[in-house]
């Protein structure tokens, strides 16, 4: 019953932003590991339900199946990044931060500016490589 009470809060809030291309990406991934999301200053900020270090490994896989160039991936304890490039040079960044036990956010911009369709992909393969965790 949450789930759907979720979506349908979720779906009026799209509805009423707006924003319809993130949930093309999450609407089947909020039971799959997306505690929520929003879209910032140019990045696409992504709540995951999962243990910060399953997001790091998910995040370095995502960029290697994205065909992403990973020019640094550093971490600590409690926040990381991950930062490259797309095939046509654009540079992509994705900054971890540890929430709780079981919630890291996930925080991911394409360019300089930010790109909120560019980014989508990139929180979706991250959401893919959790869910086959």
């Amino acid at each position: 019953m949450k789930k759907c009470r979720f979506l349908a809060f979720l779906t009026c809030c799209v509805l009423v932003t707006g924003c319809a291309a993130p949930l093309v990406f999450f609407g089947a991934g909020t039971a799959a590991g997306v505690a929520g999301f929003k879209y910032y200053d140019g990045a696409l900020i992504v709540t995951y339900k999962a243990p910060y270090i399953d997001t790091w490994d998910a995040t370095n896989k995502a960029f290697r199946d994205l065909g992403l160039t990973v020019e640094s991936a550093k971490h600590d304890l409690t926040e990381g990044e991950v930062a490259g490039k797309k095939a046509d040079g654009e540079r992509v960044a994705v900054a971890l931060k540890y929430i709780s036990g079981d919630k890291t956010e996930a925080k991911i911009r394409v360019g300089t500016l930010g790109d909120k369709k560019a980014s989508g992909p990139i929180a979706e393969q991250i959401r893919r490589n959790l869910r086959g965790k």
